[in-house]
């Protein structure tokens, strides 16, 4: 009997805690696309295989760098995803960087391959893969004169974050076999977020 209740309360704490991921990634995603405003949001959304937000990826260097963050995986479109899933990002690099930074990140999939390989197991984004950070598609007058070049495209909401940063190497992981429940508050919530862009 008492391990029956342990394992409820277990089940309970998990859900509450996978509700609340949800609900920061949520805040993170209006946070980070606010910050990033003059990025061809509404273009990314309509041709995102999935998106990726991390509330919080932390970053620590000096000479030898390491980065990790937990965050979720929304698959199919924002506006109705088909599956939600948990993922945590982490990796090294070697390079000139020193301190400790936290930011969210906002990531656009535009590739169905990789949204499979993350699915599957996990993608390694290697140092010349087909991905964009930082200030992509600022300086356009129209979103009609922004070319989808890449098939990655990432957004921070510290400025500084990607200065100095190599995201070759950086692996992104599914870290949960089960699927994220879609009737929850967090749920909601993100829905709602995505529906403002």
């Amino acid at each position: 009997m008492m391990k029956k209740i342990l394992m409820l309360i277990f089940g309970i704490s998990l859900l509450f805690s996978n509700d609340e991921l949800v609900l920061d990634a949520s805040n993170s995603f209006t946070l980070t696309m606010r910050k990033n405003s003059g990025a061809p949001i509404n273009a990314l959304m309509q041709n995102a295989k999935a998106v990726v937000i991390f509330p919080k990826v932390t970053k620590v260097g000096l000479i030898l760098g390491g980065m990790h963050g937990n965050g979720i995986m929304v698959v199919g479109s924002p506006y109705s995803p088909s599956e939600i899933w948990p993922v945590s990002i982490s990796g090294g690099s070697v390079g000139l960087q020193i301190g400790y930074e936290n930011s969210s990140l906002v990531i656009f999939i535009l590739k169905e391959s990789i949204v499979s390989d993350i699915k599957d197991a996990k993608i390694t984004l290697k140092a010349d893969a087909s991905f964009a950070f930082g200030e992509i598609g600022q300086n356009y007058g129209k979103i009609s004169d922004f070319k989808f070049s890449s098939s990655i495209y990432a957004y921070a909401s510290n400025d500084g974050f990607f200065a100095g940063a190599s995201f070759g190497g950086a692996v992104i992981s599914k870290s949960d076999t089960n699927e994220l429940n879609k009737n929850s508050y967090g749920y909601s919530s993100l829905l709602n977020s995505f529906s403002k862009f």
